[in-house]
Parts: C-alpha cells; sequence; structure tokens
C-alpha cells in the first residue's frame, strides 16, 4: 500500500472529524425523532377526542337546525307520561254552547210537500238540534259597526270666585283632539302581550276587523301608559310570587336594539299558580336573578338548570332533572356518536332513565315525609354510583358525558333531590312553558327597541299572561280594574 503525504493525511483527518460532527447531529436528530415518536399515539388520541367532540357538537347544531326526528331509534327507556289512550269520536266536537248565548233561533220546519210533490207523515217526524258560531266581519255583517265613536261636548269656564278654569264633567282638554278608548288599549295589550304579535301585525290586525289606523308608535305609547298604571299592580304580583313556598325560574335571550341587540328575558313562576312575572334587562349577570329573588328567600325552593346565577340565591335549590336527561338522551341518539362509545353510552343512559322513572313515581306517591327522606338517600346512592363509573379503556368516554359526571357529583343530594322531602317538581317545565311564549313573539318581533320598552314590555306581559291563565272567562274585566 502507497504511503500517504502529508496532505492526504490531512484531508482524512478533517473528513474524519466532519463524519464525527456529522454523527452527533444525526444522533441528536435521531433522538428526537424517537421522542416525537413516542408523543404520536398521545397526540392521535387527543385528536382523535376532539374529532369525536366536534361531530357531536355538529349533529346537536344540525338538530338545532333542522329540527329533531318524530322518532328517537328504539332501544332507550321510556320517559314522560305513558301513551296517549285513544281518542273518542265525541272529543272532537266542539261543546254546546250555553243557552244563554243563543243570540237568533230559526225554526226550519218541513217543507209542506216532498220534491216528488208526495207528503210527510207528521207522526214519524223528529226535531234536532243545531248550533253555529259566528263573528261579525266587515261587508259580511249587517249592521255591523267596526267600532264606536263617541263624542263628548266638554264645556269650559272660569270660577268668578277662585279664579280657576273648569270643565263639564272633569275631562280634561290636554293631549289630542281624537284619542283611542280604553277598549282598544286593553286589546292592544293582549295581542302584544298574549298573542305575541308583533307591532305590525297588531296595526294589520286592528285596520282588518275595526277599520283602527294604529301606527307602532301609538302601540309603543299604549305599553308605556299600562306599564305605569299597572305598576302598583305588577309589584303586587311579584310579592305574591316570591310569597310562594316553591318557584320557577329561567331566562332567554331578548334582544333590546338600542343595545347592539345584547339583553334577556327572565321569568319566575309560582309552582302550581298562574302567577307568572317577566323581568327584561340587558345582560344574564347574577344580579338581575338576585333582584328578580328577592332577599327575604331563606326557606323558600327555586327550580332552575345549572346556571351559575341561580346556585348562590338564598334558599334551596332543586336542579331540573328535564335538562339532565335531555343530556344524555341527546348524547345516547347523537348521530356522530362514535361506535366503540354506544354501549357504554346507551348502559349510562338507560341506568340514569330509570333513576329519572323512579324519582317521578316517587313523587306520585302519596307524601310521608320519613320515606321520602329515604328514597332521596336511596337514589342519590344510584346517582353516586353512576356518575362514579369509570368507561372501558378501549373505548373511553364523551366529554359531554364526562361533564355531566361531574355536574352530578357537584349538585349532591342536596341539589338533586330536595324535591322528594319537600315535595316539589322535580323538573322546570313550568318556567320554559312560561317562556315559550316570549320565543315565539322574539320570532316575530326581534325584540325590544329600547329598555324602557323591554321594562314596559315585561310588566303588560306578567299581568296579562297571569290574567289570562286565571279568570279566561273575565280577562278585559280583570285587566280594567288595574287600572286605566
Amino acid at each position: 500500500m502507497p504511503k500517504l503525504t502529508d496532505t492526504q493525511i490531512q484531508q482524512r483527518l478533517t473528513e474524519g472529524r466532519n463524519y464525527k460532527r456529522l454523527y452527533g447531529e444525526l444522533r441528536v436528530r435521531f433522538d428526537e425523532v424517537v421522542d416525537e415518536h413516542k408523543q404520536c399515539p398521545k397526540l392521535l388520541a387527543a385528536q382523535q377526542a376532539q374529532l369525536d367532540k366536534q361531530a357531536i357538537q355538529i349533529a346537536e347544531l344540525q338538530q338545532m337546525v333542522f329540527g329533531k326526528k318524530k322518532k328517537l331509534p328504539m332501544g332507550g327507556t321510556p320517559i314522560g307520561p305513558s301513551a296517549k289512550q285513544p281518542r273518542s269520536s265525541g272529543s272532537y266536537h266542539r261543546p254546546l254552547p250555553p243557552a244563554s248565548t243563543v243570540t237568533v233561533e230559526v225554526a226550519l220546519p218541513l217543507p209542506a210537500a216532498c220534491t216528488c210533490g208526495g207528503s210527510f207523515d207528521s207522526n214519524a217526524t223528529t226535531m234536532h238540534t243545531r248550533y253555529e258560531e259566528d263573528i261579525p266581519l266587515p261587508e259580511l255583517t249587517p249592521n255591523y259597526q267596526a267600532h264606536l265613536v263617541t263624542k263628548y261636548v266638554i264645556e269650559r269656564g272660569r270660577c268668578l270666585a277662585c279664579g280657576k278654569a273648569a270643565t263639564g264633567g272633569g275631562r280634561g282638554l290636554g293631549g289630542a283632539q281624537v284619542a283611542l278608548g280604553p277598549n282598544v288599549r286593553l286589546l292592544v295589550c293582549h295581542l302584544i302581550a298574549v298573542g305575541g304579535l308583533s307591532y305590525a301585525q297588531t296595526t294589520n290586525l286592528l285596520l282588518t276587523l275595526y277599520g283602527l289606523d294604529v301606527s307602532g308608535g301609538e302601540i309603543a305609547a299604549m305599553l308605556q301608559s299600562k306599564h305605569q298604571n299597572w305598576l302598583p299592580a305588577f309589584v303586587q304580583l311579584k310579592a305574591d310570587i316570591r310569597a310562594a313556598p316553591v318557584r320557577h325560574y329561567d331566562e332567554t335571550p331578548w334582544a333590546i336594539q338600542a343595545e347592539q341587540g345584547a339583553g334577556y328575558a327572565w321569568v319566575m313562576s309560582a309552582a302550581g299558580s298562574p302567577q307568572t312575572l317577566f323581568h327584561c334587562a340587558t345582560s344574564r349577570g347574577a344580579p338581575h336573578a338576585r333582584k328578580l329573588h328577592g332577599k327575604d328567600s331563606s326557606a323558600t325552593v327555586h327550580i332552575s338548570d345549572d346556571y351559575s346565577a341561580y346556585r348562590n340565591l338564598p334558599g334551596m335549590q332543586q336542579l331540573c332533572w328535564a335538562h339532565l336527561y335531555r343530556t344524555i338522551r341527546d348524547l345516547r341518539y347523537n348521530a356522530n356518536l362514535p361506535e366503540e362509545q354506544l354501549p357504554y353510552v346507551q348502559a349510562w343512559y338507560e341506568t340514569f332513565a330509570a333513576i329519572y322513572q323512579d324519582l317521578r313515581m316517587y313523587l306520585t306517591e302519596q307524601y310521608d315525609e320519613v320515606v321520602r327522606e329515604q328514597q332521596a338517600t336511596e337514589l342519590w346512592q344510584r346517582v353516586q354510583a353512576l356518575a362514579s363509573q369509570t368507561p372501558p379503556s378501549s373505548c373511553g368516554e364523551p366529554d359531554k358525558l364526562r361533564r355531566l359526571k361531574a355536574q352530578l357529583l357537584r349538585a349532591g343530594q342536596t341539589r338533586l333531590f330536595v324535591c322528594l322531602p319537600k315535595n316539589t317538581p322535580c323538573d322546570n317545565n313550568r318556567a320554559e312553558r312560561d317562556l315559550r311564549q316570549l320565543v315565539l313573539k322574539r320570532k316575530r318581533s326581534f325584540g325590544s327597541q329600547t329598555e324602557k320598552g323591554a321594562q314596559a314590555l315585561a310588566t303588560v306581559l306578567s299581568l296579562c299572561t297571569t290574567a289570562w291563565r286565571t279568570t279566561p272567562q273575565g280577562y278585559f274585566k280583570a285587566l280594567a280594574g288595574l287600572g286605566v
């Protein structure tokens, strides 16, 4: 082998040093790749969990946008009222009107002869009664009077003794020369509040049926006037509901346009009573819940969802079981729930549904405080065992179920089962039904223009709704008694 020159030796030494340095760099990079490879399963698991969570949320959003299926898939435990009984043919008939309401009675005897020329046997004829209910309509009802116009001739004079001016009947001369009467104002309040109509719909209805051209500004002024006149009755209604031992609470967005669309409508209803009170505010903050609830309420039970604003209110809280049940039911029937998680979620759902069904059954039994306390303890132990379950390692559990478990354990027996010893409802369906009319109105009117208008709506809505449910036959008379 030929001897290397000094130049060749230096060249090879340089190459060796370069290889050594390159090997060190590659060794570091190799260790980094190994570490990254070790992290891949964790990253993939986290990403898959996120994808599963988003898939479930997408299904929930699709359900919100396109609505629920008419029938849920089979396999779940039914919760709620039993199957409807078949209706009889008589149940589809309108009830017979009382004799006192009959305005016109018309006799319709047989003709003297049949169309063929023959006669009828007078001994074989029978008499039958039928009724027709109708309303007057412009242009179709003879002597129809769309609305009454009363002309007042008011004399005005000045007292020679005191110099004070006076008018006949004490009727003032201020304001517009033509004003709408009290009945129109009551009807407008009813259409806006109970009917849930928008200003435009109310205007069209009054114009079509009564020939009254009423502007949106006039409607707003009517509501403000009733708000001021009915304020004492509104305050009394609030006091009466606060005095109730059991109350329902809920809230829903109610846009106030002057506040860039922010705003919420709150409802407080007395359990077992038609009394309902609404409160409109610019936010969903806890101070509004406390303002609605009142301070002297330590002995009461308030039923609500698990929104944090209700947790620290004075008194005892009963969580709405309908909310909890819908959470796991919707997850159980979520179309994007991973197949490997379905058996565990289905078993969890059926166990929870059985607990809910037993709770509802206990509430229908005759009240005995000692027995109810024992039932509450027994159900809480079942809830604890269910919420403490761990899913099989092969499937894991959805994030929504994990949060529901934590929510149940955080609530405890004192917030889940106060309904049993206190004999109160276990759900908040009453408040949700009370808010439904406002939710439907929101779709038609898109909220209120100003905060002042929202407050007026809350007063009118509270009193009209309560009066409508309390005295439907004497409804307008009850409203007229609240103040001019």
